[in-house]
């Protein structure tokens, strides 16, 4: 077998391809050796991007699940609806709202959209609160500041916000 670098050509009569052994500057060099430290550090290599793919994909998957908890239950809601000659019509949509995140909350409010008849949105209820404490009840009353021409009719839970 011949081996060359850019200066000089060796000849390795009875020696297989990666079993020989070059001597410069009186060091041994077996390229053997490097050929398999070269495969081991690619195989640690992979498992460690491997690794880092699955930690990743697991820290995402759990921050969702945690993200999706609800941190507010909504419930017993009902929504009244008044009307002024000179102003139009007005909603308020009253319900109960209870922390169970199991923290404190500095502020919460819960936002719901308001149709009419036609399905049309007619504009947005929003009610909030400070400091709500961990398993508190808070009875909100959202009120439509609008005032549509049209009666509302129907509404929808659209954000819920704890922080």
């Amino acid at each position: 077998m011949v081996a060359c670098n850019h200066i000089l050509c060796y000849n390795f009569p009875n020696k297989q391809k990666g079993e020989f052994t070059l001597k410069e500057n009186n060091i041994e060099v077996d390229s053997s050796k490097f050929k398999n430290n070269h495969n081991r550090n690619l195989i640690l290599i992979g498992v460690f991007v491997v690794i880092a793919i699955v930690v990743t994909i697991i820290l995402v998957v759990s921050l969702s699940k945690s993200e999706s908890k609800p941190k507010l239950t909504i419930s017993e809601t009902h929504m009244s609806v008044t009307y002024n000659e000179y102003l139009g019509y007005s909603a308020t949509i009253t319900g109960v709202a209870k922390n169970t995140s199991g923290g404190n909350f500095s502020y919460a409010s819960v936002e719901f959209s308001v149709y009419d008849a036609s399905g049309n949105n007619v504009g947005t209820a929003l009610a909030n609160i400070n400091n709500l404490g961990k398993g508190d009840t808070w009875r909100f009353e959202a009120t439509l500041f609008s005032f549509p021409s049209t009666r509302p009719t129907s509404y929808k839970l659209v954000e819920i916000t704890a922080l």
